[in-house]
This record gives C-alpha cells, sequence and structure tokens, in this order.
C-alpha cells in the first residue's frame, strides 16, 4: 500500500509542478461554477461568467467551494481537489479490490497501472468532472458486484449511482450497471447466479438525493435546467445520430481513445480479456469478477461508439476496469518472481512510467500556446494586483482569445466572478463621467462603438507588454488607479460609486467600504427586474439592504444612511 501511495503523490506532484493550462480542455466554465457558488452563493445550480446555465449537476463544484471555504478565495490547488482526491481513492480501491479478490500482487499492479496510464495523468489535474466521475461509477459498478454476489445490499449501489448522478448525470447509472450483464454469461454457461435483492430503499434514496436536488433547481431556474441537462448535455449527445452512418461513421474512435488513455498497459487488459472468453478462472468469484470487468468495459464501449458524441475523456469511466484487468494479467505473468522482486520490479516500472508522465505535463507543455496565454493572464492579473490592490471594479466584456470563445480566466486570477456584458454595454460604460476600466481582447472594437466623437480610450494595462496586445484592460481614465468616481457594469446592472470602493462580493451580496458620505448608485439596464443585495460598511456604522429595480430603473444608496454596528 505504501507503494501505491507514494506512486499517486508522485502524480500530483508531477502535475502540480507544470504550468497551469486552464484555457485549455473547458476548464474554465467549471471553475467559473466554483466561484459562482462561493461568492455569489449560488450553491442549488450555477451560471459560468456569461449567464449561461452550468451544464452538469453541482457535485465537484460543491467539493471544490467547499475546499475554498477556509482560504477565502479558490485557487488552482482547492479548484483541482475533486479531480485529484478521486484519482488517488480510484488508484486506492483498485489495490483493495485486486488485493481481495486476485490476490496482492494482482491489487498492487493494478494499482500502479493505473497511476502510470495518460488517463490517470490527465485527470489528476484536470478541471473538470470526469475525474470524480470515474470514482463515482467505480464506486457503484463495485457495489453491484458485491450485491449481486451477496443477494442483498443494493442500497450502496443506488447510493453511488445517486453521487454519480450529480457529478455528471444519469449516464453513471448506466455504465456501473453494465457490468451486471455477467449474470446472463454466468447462466448461459452453466453457472447460473441470478439478480437477488430487493431496490426499493436504494431506489428511493436515490430519487430523494438526485432527483431531490433536480426538482429543486428546476423550481429555481426554471425549464432552463431541464434543456440544459436533459436535453442538451443527455439526449442531444448520447443518443446515436440522426442516421445509421451519422452514427457509426467514427466506429472504433471509442475504442481507440481507450486503448490509448490506458497505453502501454491496455496491451495486457486485453489479453486478460480474451483469456475471460476462452480460459475463465475456476474460482466462481474470481470468475464472476472477471466477467462482470469484462461485461463492464464491452457494455461502455458500445454506449460511446453508438453516440453522437466522441470525445476521449469520456471514456475515463472504463479505464479503472482495464487497470484490474491488467493487474490481474500482469500478476499471472510474473507469478515466478519472489514477492521482494516483483516489489523492486513494480517500483522500478512506476518510477519510469512517472517519468515518462513528467514530460507532456512539466516539459514540453510550457510551450503549449494556451499555456502560454494562461500564464501570461496571471502576470497581468498579478500586475493589476500590485498597483491597486483587491477587488478593482474592472468590468468583463464576452470576449474571447484565440480559440477559447469565452474568456474566464483573468477573473479567475483576480478572484472575482462577475457576470460579462456586451462590448455595446461597457462602450456605454465609458461614455460616463465615473473612471470605467472594461477588460477586453478587441480595444479597436470598443473604440469603434463610441465613435470618432466619443471619449478618449487608455490602454492602462496589457498583455503581453511588447508587441501585438492579446487582452488589454482600457478605461475613459488615464492611469490605473482608484478615483472618488467609478463605475462597473455587472451583467444587467451598472453601478456607480461616489467615495465608496466595491470589496468582495459574498454569496451574492455586493458590499461596499469608504467614506460615510460616500453613495453607490445601481441602475438596472435590462428588460427584466433585478434584485440587488447591498451591504455599505463605514467608520460609522453599516447599512444592508435587498433592492428591486424595475427594467431602467435607478436607486441611489447613500453611506449616510448607515447604523450604528452593534
Amino acid at each position: 500500500m505504501m507503494l501505491v501511495a507514494m506512486a499517486g503523490l508522485a502524480l500530483y506532484v508531477i502535475r502540480m509542478a507544470g504550468p497551469f493550462d486552464l484555457l485549455d480542455r473547458d476548464q474554465q466554465n467549471p471553475t467559473a461554477y466554483v466561484m459562482d457558488a462561493v461568492q455569489n452563493g449560488n450553491w442549488l445550480c450555477q451560471r459560468d461568467a456569461y449567464g449561461e446555465i452550468t451544464s452538469k449537476p453541482p457535485l465537484y463544484t460543491w467539493v471544490a467551494a467547499l475546499a475554498s471555504l477556509p482560504l477565502g478565495r479558490v485557487n488552482r490547488v482547492t479548484v483541482t481537489l475533486p479531480a485529484a482526491l478521486s484519482t488517488l481513492a480510484i488508484g486506492a480501491i483498485l489495490f483493495a479490490a485486486g488485493r481481495k479478490h486476485f490476490g496482492w500482487a494482482a491489487g498492487l499492479l493494478a494499482a500502479l497501472t493505473f497511476f502510470c496510464s495518460p488517463a490517470a495523468a490527465k485527470q489528476m489535474g484536470l478541471i473538470r468532472t470526469d475525474g470524480l466521475f470515474s470514482l463515482t461509477v467505480l464506486l457503484a459498478a463495485l457495489a453491484a458486484f458485491r450485491a449481486w454476489q451477496l443477494g442483498r445490499d443494493w442500497t450502496w449501489f443506488w447510493l453511488a449511482a445517486a453521487a454519480a448522478t450529480l457529478t455528471k448525470g444519469p449516464l453513471g447509472v448506466i455504465l456501473a450497471a453494465g457490468g451486471l450483464f455477467a449474470a446472463l454469461w454466468e447462466w448461459r454457461t452453466g453457472r447460473s447466479a441470478p439478480l437477488r435483492g430487493s431496490h426499493w430503499s436504494g431506489i428511493g434514496l436515490f430519487l430523494l438525493l438526485a432527483g431531490g436536488w433536480f426538482a429543486l433547481a428546476w423550481l429555481q431556474m426554471g425549464r432552463e435546467v431541464s434543456d440544459k441537462m436533459i436535453s442538451d448535455e443527455l439526449v442531444k449527445q448520447i443518443m446515436p445520430g440522426r442516421t445509421f452512418r451519422h452514427s457509426f461513421e467514427n466506429f472504433f474512435k471509442p475504442t481507440i481513445y481507450l486503448l490509448t488513455r490506458f497505453a502501454p498497459w491496455c496491451l495486457f487488459a486485453c489479453l486478460a480479456l480474451w483469456r475471460v472468453w476462452r480460459r475463465p478462472a475456476t474460482d466462481d468469484a474470481a470468475r464472476r469478477l472477471e466477467r462482470f470487468l469484462a461485461c463492464w468495459i464491452l457494455f461502455g464501449l458500445l454506449i460511446f461508439t453508438a453516440a453522437s458524441h466522441k470525445r476521449a475523456d469520456l471514456l475515463f469511466p472504463l479505464v479503472p476496469p482495464m487497470a484490474l484487468l491488467a493487474g490481474r494479467e500482469l500478476a499471472r505473468l510474473l507469478r515466478a518472481l519472489k514477492p521482494s522482486v516483483l516489489l523492486g520490479v513494480s517500483a522500478a516500472c512506476a518510477t519510469v512510467g512517472l517519468a515518462a508522465a513528467a514530460v507532456p505535463y512539466d516539459i514540453t507543455a510550457w510551450r503549449e500556446p494556451r499555456v502560454i496565454h494562461t500564464l501570461g493572464i496571471e502576470d497581468l492579473a498579478r500586475s493589476v494586483r500590485a498597483q491597486v490592490g483587491e477587488n478593482f471594479p474592472l468590468t468583463h466584456v464576452a470576449c474571447s482569445l484565440g480559440k477559447v470563445d469565452k474568456l474566464y480566466a483573468p477573473q479567475f486570477f483576480l478572484n472575482t466572478m462577475r457576470q460579462a456584458v456586451p462590448y455595446e454595454q461597457a462602450a456605454e460604460l465609458l461614455r460616463g463621467d465615473a473612471a470605467a476600466f472594461v477588460v477586453t481582447s478587441n480595444a479597436a472594437l470598443i473604440q469603434s462603438l463610441l465613435g470618432a466623437g466619443g471619449p478618449t480610450v487608455h490602454e492602462v494595462a496589457r498583455w503581453p507588454a511588447s508587441g501585438r496586445p492579446l487582452l488589454h484592460i482600457v478605461s475613459n481614465h488615464p492611469r490605473l488607479e482608484w478615483t472618488r468616481r467609478m463605475a462597473i457594469a455587472l451583467g444587467p446592472l451598472q453601478l456607480r460609486m461616489d467615495g465608496l470602493r466595491q470589496a468582495r462580493t459574498w454569496r451574492g451580496e455586493l458590499r461596499f467600504t469608504g467614506d460615510p458620505d460616500g453613495s453607490v448608485t445601481l441602475f438596472n439596464q435590462s428588460a427584466k427586474p433585478q434584485l440587488a443585495r447591498v451591504r455599505i460598511t463605514t467608520v460609522r456604522g453599516q447599512t444592508a439592504g435587498a433592492v428591486m429595480l424595475s427594467p431602467g430603473q435607478r436607486r441611489e444608496m447613500k453611506a449616510s444612511e448607515s447604523r450604528p454596528s452593534s
């Protein structure tokens, strides 16, 4: 177990020592969801910085947000923590399950082959639900196998299935139950082992947890939840395409994805699959687990092959059963070695495998364009904080960078979660007499919207510092600095601060500090009523209240209305 733990921790160090690739692999949205929960208090259902509802259930978001709360901010460690802990847990579970059913050598080799696979290296530091989804599917599948063997205790399967559903949707239930086709396989070969036991209590808990969350989210967000999570993310991506040709035009792609994500150990897993078919184990428990794992893999491949949406990371839940079969096969091939020799060989192979994993994440990754852009945005954010501190009122427009359509990374490094606004709204803000600062990748578009007779726009910060800028901060004020009168646009709301500074938003409450004679004016620029919760704190006291603004309505709140703090 010590060797397994050391391998897992080494993989984590390798991933965290490499550069941050936030702009790659669609990691910005999950990061924004975590920030939305922590700063805006949207724990039930989140939105990204562009106002679009989350496409996934919130379990990953909850874990990362809870890890961030004690620190008061979200950072790379906390936002990747669910993926890292899930990967480490998968390795520990593979070791325990392999040792229990196939022997300690098989368990050791299953865990090590998993940690030394491209899938584990990728999901260890990836800000996506894939790692947590793999863990919950693994737990549900092993609970299903245990219940099949005992003929009872299906409640644990449904609890783990609820966790999988709260991570990525009901596909987790289907993948975890796929291995139960082994019961039919056993019956066809004359070794009947029927599925027995009651499911009612487990199904009730599943509906209470997964169904209860969905019902509450639907009540809060309405049909937008079902349209995004059911229609767009489940039906359109899982269901086959409109034609047979469309469904199977890339027939072998999921299989190739799975083999490459578990290379080179996939060779031993394939050999184990052949043995399961041709020479199954004579021991009932071992044979049933072998067939369960084989059905799990093959049934999952069938689903992903037929689905219209094919992405390599979707195959991650099939890597753990591949690792168990590979560990079983390697243990057979190395059974002549003494335990001490086997440990030495395993440690040497794990060292080579982990060193190979370090190449794409610690050596070559620094030259990747999206990594370079991520590091550049981080440098820009660090420069802004050094000049004006935290919570500077920056307005973010709906900008992009390179092939990234929606840019949230600047806000992550600035520790903010502010809804982006259209370019037209940003231009209108810059026409005002209060100092406004806009983060954009297209300053020329803002200047064109202001027109020839518009205010002078100053570039107060940029990245890179020389050459063609990819990201700017532009303003109607000549310098990046705090002023008495400042303005910011937060989605549908425009705020004008006079003598007040915006503090960190907390649980959806807009907070301000500053002079006792200061004020903040709220303006609803949208066509719908907007609720704003405001708290102003000065040396004379504080005031807090909720303001419902009709479309086009303005409302001024003065710090002089503050009450002494108790």
